[in-house]
């Protein structure tokens, strides 16, 4: 009987135990992909200023690449930011 109810206590705290470590790190996943989004979106508004202003130099558009360029990083991680907005509604409303 007291196996039993020490088995027990053991499995239930291994798993709080591993279910909030699972959950922090993916709270400091979700900041970390939030922060890129917002630094690659700065970058992206600030070369595409610089584009309007005539950045060039000698020919070649380095400001114009960059400001294509930076849809790559941005677009997987406007997905992850959505999918973590519907996941907090969805934490909210349940």
């Amino acid at each position: 009987m007291i196996s039993t109810v020490t088995t027990t206590t053991t499995t239930t705290t291994t798993t709080t135990t591993t279910t909030a470590a699972g959950a922090s790190l993916t709270s400091e996943i979700g900041l970390l992909a939030v922060i890129s989004l917002i630094v690659l979106l700065v970058v992206k508004e600030l070369a595409g200023a610089a584009l309007e202003s005539g950045g060039e130099l000698r020919g070649y558009s380095t400001v114009a690449g960059l400001d294509k360029v930076l849809n790559v990083g941005i677009v997987p991680l406007l997905f992850a930011f959505s999918f973590i907005v519907v996941d907090k509604v969805v934490q909210i409303l349940a």
